[in-house]
């Protein structure tokens, strides 16, 4: 099959979080399985400025929005044999310091920014005469994509024949904007109606993907039930509810050539389930990074997340102490909230020596924090599916987890009577199952045997993009059955 995906970013360009990787992961694995696979993503600052080269094609799109039309020059990237990236370029709408907004605020042009993408990507399907047969789009900001290829471009031959997959990887960032912007996407009024576009007198640009897409997916069987009920749908239950039907969960993958601990290129030290020893090596390592006094034999505990409520910052701020009362260490790396930026950097001084603390985002760190902690602590409100958990799965970092979402999926609770499991899973969002799930971890932690043990079955896991690849596959195949009855 020709695949284009469609998203707002993808690794080795562009990235603001964990969709780059998956969308990076998920391409390289459908080209093993001989798919032809195109990426198409804005042409960020973070692109044109990055290590890899980009070719210019020559070729300008000109793109409709409201009263004007704006230009979007296009770069090509051959990364191998079957995949390729364009970026959509346009200065005015993406030569900015961060993808969406700095320092966790949006931008406030971004449904010009992402409304002018959505648009763009199918002007480069038809500019450039590529053939696809299944687009699969991802998040918010390519929620009308599905929209422009049944309406607007319903008369294109080449374009009305594409097959709509649309992703969605976290319900609670919706692209909500004021109604005065629907007259930059283009579309009648007649969409902006309950049935489609409209939602509490605003714009949504996920409910438009939603709507008009011909499957759904999410991902993690966990969160794809959750988001049908108000708790986790965020108001889009109603419309998940009408297409349950043509919904799926299927689970992020992990690209082991880059997560693996026997090869990890951010690590001065490698091991493996038969070399374990070499991981306390990165322990040291990690707390002479931060500058920690505590002895290699104390239990750390690692963090590397976004600092947001949905994350649950707020709980472990709250319980800091109570955590720290257990004798163990604790790293941390993360931004967002200035809050929590300023709650933590006081913690740190509260804890000298005991608490390694790093304000913003580096991914040799992230690498160093799962390879060198002995747990991996994950407290979110909602995960859709996560990644991080899945990584220390594999670099023997027990992971510590509320039950939620993706997390619930691929953690299981250890049963200290069987020694069976891969990790330590609590349910309520609340303080004392979060102490309570840290302190049967750390029991075990003392008995090293079993300890062990549980590192050995977690890292035996396999959660390779191989494995979930071919269900992104079928999913297109019934996506293309269901716009042309009877194709294969």
């Amino acid at each position: 099959m020709n695949i284009l995906i469609a998203s707002p970013e993808a690794h080795p360009f562009a990235r603001n979080g964990e969709l780059a990787e998956v969308i990076y992961g998920l391409a390289q694995a459908l080209v093993r399985l001989g798919h032809r696979v195109i990426v198409v993503i804005p042409g960020y600052r973070q692109v044109r400025e990055g290590k890899l080269d980009l070719i210019a094609t020559g070729k300008v799109l000109e793109v409709p929005l409201s009263l004007k039309t704006l230009t979007a020059e296009v770069y090509h990237a051959p990364l191998a044999p079957g995949l390729e990236y364009y970026f959509i370029c346009q200065d005015s709408l993406y030569n900015r310091e961060g993808l969406y907004g700095v320092h966790f605020g949006d931008y406030q042009d971004n449904a010009e920014r992402f409304i002018f993408f959505s648009r763009a990507v199918v002007e480069l399907i038809q500019t450039f005469a590529l053939q696809v047969e299944v687009c699969h789009c991802h998040e918010w900001q390519t929620g009308l994509v599905p929209i422009y290829l049944r309406t607007l471009y319903q008369q294109v031959p080449a374009l009305s024949e594409i097959a709509t997959v649309y992703t969605v990887h976290n319900v609670g960032y919706q692209g909500i904007f004021s109604h005065y912007d629907m007259p930059l996407t283009g579309l009648g009024w007649d969409l902006f109606t309950p049935q489609v576009l409209e939602f509490y007198g605003k714009i949504n640009l996920m409910k438009g993907g939603l709507v008009m897409a011909d499957l759904i997916s999410t991902v993690s069987q966990q969160y794809r039930a959750e988001i049908l009920s108000p708790e986790f749908g965020f108001g889009l239950e109603g419309v998940l509810q009408e297409r349950a039907d043509d919904l799926y969960g299927i689970l992020n993958g992990v690209d082991y050539a880059t997560w693996d601990p026997a090869r990890d290129a951010f690590l001065a030290h490698h091991y493996s389930p038969a070399n374990l020893a070499a991981k306390l090596d990165c322990k040291v390592d990690l707390l002479r990074h931060f500058g920690m006094t505590i002895p290699p034999d104390t239990p750390l505990i690692g963090m590397s997340t976004s600092l947001t409520e949905q994350k649950g910052i707020d709980l472990v701020r709250d319980i800091f102490t109570d955590i720290m009362d257990l004798k163990v260490g604790f790293v941390l790396q993360g931004m967002g909230e200035e809050r929590y930026q300023y709650g933590f950097t006081q913690l740190q001084e509260l804890y000298p020596g005991q608490v390694g603390l790093e304000i913003g985002y580096s991914e040799e760190l992230a690498h160093q924090i799962i390879a060198g902690s002995d747990i991996y602590l994950m407290t979110s409100r909602y995960e859709p599916c996560g990644l991080d958990q899945l990584y220390s799965l594999r670099y023997g970092t027990i992971p510590v987890v509320r039950a939620t979402g993706g997390l619930g999926e691929t953690v299981v609770n250890y049963n200290p009577g069987t020694g069976q499991g891969t990790g330590f899973t609590f349910t309520g969002f609340n303080q004392a199952d979060v102490l309570e799930a840290l302190g049967r971890a750390l029991t075990l932690y003392r008995q090293r045997t079993a300890w062990e043990n549980l590192q050995g079955q977690a890292m035996a896991q396999d959660f390779s993009w191989d494995l979930t690849a071919p269900r992104y596959v079928e999913l297109y195949q019934k996506a293309r059955q269901k716009r042309h009855p009877g194709a294969v």
